[in-house]
């Protein structure tokens, strides 16, 4: 009621005052004017604040989702990734980054188009996003490059988990056409250290990854297992 009044009030003295009209007149415009006015007011800042939220909600999209498989891109990735280095830190576990490569990417582009191209980079981020361990993000770098970051118990866990990724990708054939297209990825890993950047922790599994590579394609190789192999062939 009080706040019947003071809606009232002010729009009442008001018509009296600059209206040519009766008080039981001015009476019934104060009582009509705020009751048609307030819901149409209302519903205009409903959809101005649901449209604010929608183009902040595209904008968090854009700059945090890589347009062709859906999957986080690397500015996602690094945020995810700090978060998960932090968690592994708090409860006395061990993060892993990882990096994994469609093998023989550029001729899959060069043979069957970038339609094919695309559709193959689609159908393996599904599955690693889809196949992923628990604790475990999965994000697309660029390119035919998809980065991963997870907990694990034990380096062995891990690498035992991104073995798994790597054989259900060689397993698993992609549709295209009238056909059926065979593809492989390598995969690099490292143990990330507390405090280490994930920058540094990257390029370390970019590492292992090309010795991955270099080994034969269709593989995962640790950081460490790959430095040793490096020096080894230097001595």
């Amino acid at each position: 009621m009080l706040v019947l009044l003071c809606v009232v009030t002010p729009v009442y003295l008001w018509i009296r005052t600059y209206g040519e009209i009766d008080g039981k007149a001015a009476m019934t415009f104060a009582i009509a004017l705020p009751l048609t006015i307030t819901p149409t007011l209302s519903v205009i800042m409903l959809r101005t604040r649901l449209k604010v939220y929608r183009l902040a909600e595209e904008n968090f999209r854009i700059a945090h989702m890589d347009e062709l498989t859906g999957l986080p891109n690397r500015r996602a990735y690094f945020e995810g990734a700090r978060q998960l280095q932090a968690r592994a830190d708090f409860t006395h576990r061990l993060f892993f980054c990882a990096i994994a490569d469609v093998d023989d990417f550029k001729r899959v582009n060069d043979t069957r188009g970038h339609d094919v191209g695309d559709h193959v980079l689609r159908e393996i981020a599904a599955l690693l996003n889809t196949r992923a361990p628990d604790d475990c993000i999965v994000a697309r770098l660029g390119g035919e490059e998809f980065a991963l970051a997870g907990i694990f118990a034990s380096e062995a866990e891990a690498s035992e988990a991104f073995d798994r990724l790597v054989a259900q990708v060689a397993g698993t054939s992609v549709q295209i056409g009238g056909g059926r297209l065979s593809v492989t990825i390598s995969l690099g890993y490292c143990c990330g250290p507390r405090m280490t950047e994930i920058s540094t922790l990257l390029s370390r599994a970019d590492r292992a990854l090309y010795v991955a590579k270099n080994f034969g394609k269709n593989r995962v190789m640790g950081f460490e297992a790959a430095d040793a192999g490096t020096e080894a062939d230097a001595a």
